[in-house]
């Protein structure tokens, strides 16, 4: 049960509302004051929102009875459902001019019990339908002119006195049937689509499908009964559905569809018809006439025109065209579509393309198709004929040279297309031999477009030296390769051009030089299929192996068509250097044959100066014929060196010509030890030079000069049993020894005591002597283990016994003998 309570309340009374005059609600004439009516508003809005999903089944209006007219009787309320306008608002007291309620409802008797207080009443549901329609604004009680049923209740002054309650059950209303229903299409060659919306559900009735049913008729105005289509399961309030036109071409069909719910076929919506039909598409019919011009043709442009067409009950959208051919005018291939034409007119024109074979007939099919793609049936049209000729070869077909080394061009003209053959191209083979006469298969070289009658192309001869090369050519015509030409074989042939064969010989000289001119010299050359035309020379370098060699570079090509020659050009001029030669030769071609490599020459190369072991610079000895201890150094070349020494100002002395100066002589080595021996020199400072020269070319090395002196003799000559040895004696030889051992590049001896005339005792002087010995040793076999030669050795030294006492005068004498000679 829903309980409303008022929201307005006021008694009218004779033209007015009268909140001023009471805040009661009255019925009925209460003395001489005139009629009452005593209005009740209450919230529509919620009454009819409940209203709309459901229905009264009892209602009840609890007022509340007050003192005034006869209130201790029992009085009878007519109560109405109306509309009234100028009511004024809850807080006014102002009375307001309005007219009396209107009644839309009977009046409805209740019976008030006598007595003041609450009352209820159980009032009928046609007022709250009446309220819940919209159909009135309020409740009134409305007694009339009868002061009998006067009767007056709380309300204005407290609403919570006026109570309208409510008992609803749910309603059960029928669906909705669509707003809208049409096809998307009103003429068709298939199916169409069917769309509807705006179906709505009905109170406790859900939409659960859709009823759709059709009828057809053949004007679009006189219609056949409705046969049921289908029934599509589905809850929403809109949908579609693809639908057949009539199966008879020209009738139309229209469609209905109904609304079905959950609360069964008596809440069903009606039916809604479609807007619109369709009718299922005529078709179009074929064009009336259709001729192919020219009937009989070579090369000529064929044209196929028609007129006559119409559409159906849709309009031409266009043609298809479609031909078929046959070599005896009887026996037909299958039709072939060759376009489809977009053309809304009822006739046209075409150029189709056509065999272009002699002898083919061709004949066109048109359909004619309109806006649905629905199509007519064939018009045929005549039929045509090919009268083709073969293409021309052409009448002159030679190549530029008949000897090649690279390209060559292949010419011709007199070339020409047939009837209805327009000459489209040049299609061009080759065949090779090793003779010129027995020939290979014919290959393909190249097919290309070419409009004119002549022309040229470069291509290549054959791929092995001294081969032959021969060509053909035919004409390629438009009307296919039944009609090309015949084949025009070339009036020449070329070879591919052979080398030259080198020289079988090649020799530069001379191998060793020193001034870098030298001459190639050779001879043997064989010309291939083309004359000789020039020689190339080329030179590769290596300066002692690094690199091994150079990359051959070209320093001359000599002009010369003879087999053999000789040329002389500037070699490599850095000592060391070794160079090779390689030569080629060049027909007239220029066509390079192999190379041959001739002999290795090589830069002639100082040898290095001689190092001179002894003596060293600046130092002095007493020997008027001195050894000089000398090492040869490195001859680049690989030659031997001679050992040139020269005395002051004096000759030259070499290890060849004066091998006596010499212990090792002749030709020397790299890293040769040998001693030289001047002649006898004065006393005095001198001057050595010191070189060598290599053995071919007499190149010399840097010199390596020296200054040394040749000093008296600083002994006094001691006589056995004359001379007494003395301090003097030992102190000369230990001078002279250190001077003897600088000079040959040792350091001097620092001696193991001093010797002081008078002090140092006699008794060691074997001591002296055993040192000065053992320091002259080393001199002794540097010079004899210098080289293997012994020419200039030093003899063998016996030491004389010392024996005991005095110093001997002949021990000392061998000493001073032996410095001398060192």
């Amino acid at each position: 049960m829903a309980t409303y309570q008022a929201t307005n309340a006021c008694t009218w009374r004779d033209g007015s509302y009268i909140p001023s005059t009471t805040d009661n609600i009255r019925q009925g004439v209460y003395e001489s004051y005139g009629q009452c009516v005593g209005v009740m508003i209450f919230n529509l809005n919620t009454i009819r929102n409940q209203y709309k999903d459901y229905y009264p089944t009892s209602a009840t209006l609890e007022l509340t009875r007050l003192a005034g007219g006869s209130w201790g009787s029992d009085r009878t309320m007519t109560l109405y459902a109306g509309n009234q306008s100028g009511i004024p608002s809850v807080n006014s007291s102002t009375n307001v001019v309005a007219p009396r309620p209107s009644k839309v409802t009977s009046g409805y008797n209740y019976m008030v019990s006598a007595g003041l207080g609450d009352k209820e009443f159980h009032i009928a549901t046609a007022l709250i339908d009446s309220i819940g329609s919209g159909a009135s604004n309020c409740l009134f009680m409305d007694g009339g002119s009868s002061t009998v049923n006067y009767i007056s209740f709380t309300g204005r002054n407290d609403l919570t006195k006026v109570v309208l309650n409510v008992t609803w059950e749910s309603r059960t209303t029928g669906a909705g049937a669509p707003t809208s229903c049409l096809v998307n299409q009103t003429i068709a060659e298939g199916n169409v689509t069917l769309s509807w919306s705006g179906a709505k559900a009905g109170t406790n009735n859900a939409i659960t499908s859709y009823e759709i049913q059709y009828s057809e008729s053949t004007n679009n105005s006189t219609w056949s009964s409705w046969t049921a289509l289908t029934t599509i399961t589905s809850s929403a309030t809109s949908g579609s559905l693809s639908v057949a036109p009539p199966t008879t071409r020209g009738n139309f069909r229209r469609f209905r569809v109904r609304t079905r719910g959950a609360a069964g076929s008596s809440y069903y919506s009606t039916w809604k018809v479609s807007t619109n039909s369709v009718r299922k598409n005529t078709l179009p019919s074929a064009p009336s006439a259709a001729v192919a011009t020219p009937e009989v043709y070579s090369n000529e442009i064929i044209t196929l025109i028609w007129s006559g067409a119409t559409g159906g009950s849709s309009s031409i959208k266009g043609y298809r065209i479609l031909s078929r051919t046959s070599t005896d005018n009887s026996t037909w291939s299958t039709w072939e579509e060759l376009t489809t034409l977009n053309l809304n007119a009822s006739s046209g024109s075409y150029q189709p393309m056509v065999s272009h074979i002699s002898g083919v007939y061709t004949q066109f099919a048109i359909v004619t198709m309109d806006t649905l793609n629905a199509t007519s049936t064939m018009k045929l049209s005549n039929v045509i004929y090919c009268n083709n000729t073969a293409c021309v070869e052409p009448s002159v077909f030679a190549l530029n040279t008949t000897v090649a080394e690279n390209t060559v061009v292949l010419s011709w003209s007199g070339a020409a297309g047939g009837a209805g053959n327009t000459l489209i191209g040049f299609e061009i083979q080759y065949s090779d031999s090793t003779d010129n006469s027995n020939w290979g298969e014919w290959m393909n070289l190249a097919t290309f477009s070419y409009l004119t009658s002549s022309g040229s192309i470069s291509t290549n001869p054959a791929n092995t030296r001294g081969d032959y090369r021969r060509f053909r050519i035919r004409t390629l015509g438009a009307a296919g390769e039944l009609y090309y030409s015949p084949w025009k074989v070339s009036s020449n042939t070329v070879r591919k051009n052979i080398l030259a064969t080198p020289p079988t010989s090649l020799a530069v000289s001379p191998t060793l030089y020193e001034t870098p001119i030298v001459t190639l010299a050779w001879s043997g050359t064989i010309a291939g299929t083309s004359p000789i035309k020039n020689y190339i020379i080329q030179r590769s370098t290596s300066y002692m192996e690094n690199p091994l060699w150079s990359s051959f570079e070209t320093v001359a090509t000599i002009n010369s068509s003879d087999t053999g020659g000789s040329y002389t050009l500037e070699a490599a001029n850095s000592p060391g250097t070794a160079s090779r030669y390689r030569i080629g030769v060049t027909d007239t071609l220029d066509a390079i044959s192999s190379y041959v490599v001739s002999n290795t020459i090589r830069k002639n190369s100082r040898p290095e100066a001689p190092t001179v072991v002894c003596p060293m610079p600046g130092s002095s000895t007493y020997h008027t014929t001195p050894n000089f201890l000398i090492t040869t150094g490195i001859e680049p070349d690989g030659q031997t060196q001679i050992v040139e020494v020269k005395i002051d100002n004096g000759a030259w002395y070499n290890t060849v010509d004066h091998p006596e100066k010499f212990s090792t002589n002749g030709y020397l080595g790299n890293r040769v030890n040998t001693i030289f021996q001047t002649d006898a020199l004065a006393v005095g400072s001198h001057n050595v030079t010191f070189r060598s020269l290599d053995s071919d070319l007499m190149s010399s090395s840097p010199e390596a000069t020296l200054t040394f002196s040749v000093l008296p003799s600083p002994f006094e000559t001691i006589m056995p049993n004359v001379t007494h040895v003395k301090a003097s004696h030992i102190q000369a030889l230990r001078v002279a020894t250190n001077t003897i051992r600088q000079f040959h590049h040792m350091t001097p001896i620092t001696w193991g005591e001093g010797i002081m005339a008078g002090r140092t005792a006699i008794n060691r002087w074997q001591v002296h002597i055993v040192e000065i010995r053992t320091a002259l040793e080393p001199v002794i076999a540097m010079i004899n283990d210098f080289d293997a030669s012994t020419t200039f050795d030093i003899p063998t030294i016996a030491w004389l016994p010392m024996g005991s006492g005095r110093p001997r005068a002949d021990v000392m004498q061998q000493l001073q003998d032996l410095i001398i000679i060192l």
